[in-house]
């Protein structure tokens, strides 16, 4: 009687162990999902504040500017390597070596990006703002949309307006 005693509280005891054990494993995969998630959240707010970082330099840029003359020289300041979009829009030229004026307008600018957000030449580049300038009296809109690598689609997009209050010439 003793041995079937002993026999069935040892039956008892491997269960209570399997259902912990199995307990144990459905909390941490639910704590491992849930982690997983939380560092793709985290992942994708780091990217998507380094876009809107990325557009709000170019902004501010922008709105500093007393002339368009004046804007485009700060960007070839700021970004050497930039390009200005001519002709059927197929066909780059640096940014610095290319004289846009305000009657240019509108013209396209493509700013290149490295893995770490830093500006840098098309060959090392892994993202890109372009930025369309136009312009309508002396009213400048930008549309700045910012793009990883080759894609077409913006995964973030900002308009601005620039009113020039003196122009070149008055």
């Amino acid at each position: 009687m003793a041995q079937r005693h002993r026999a069935s509280h040892g039956s008892l005891f491997l269960m209570e162990l399997i259902f912990s054990i199995l307990l144990f494993t459905i909390i941490a995969t639910i704590c491992i999902v849930g982690f997983v998630k939380s560092h793709t959240l985290s992942r994708d707010a780091s990217l998507q504040t380094h876009y809107v970082t990325i557009a709000s330099n170019i902004a501010e840029i922008i709105r500093s500017g007393e002339t368009v003359e004046e804007t485009i020289s700060s960007f070839a300041t700021y970004y050497p390597d930039a390009v200005v979009l001519v002709g059927d829009g197929t066909e780059e030229v640096a940014l610095s070596k290319a004289q846009i004026k305000e009657t240019d307008l509108p013209a396209i600018l493509h700013i290149y990006y490295d893995d770490a957000f830093h500006p840098c030449a098309f060959s090392d580049a892994a993202y890109c703002a372009e930025v369309k300038l136009g312009m309508d009296s002396r009213l400048l809109t930008a549309d700045i949309g910012v793009r990883i690598g080759g894609n077409t689609a913006h995964v973030y997009d900002l308009t601005i307006e620039h009113f020039f209050h003196n122009m070149a010439g008055e």
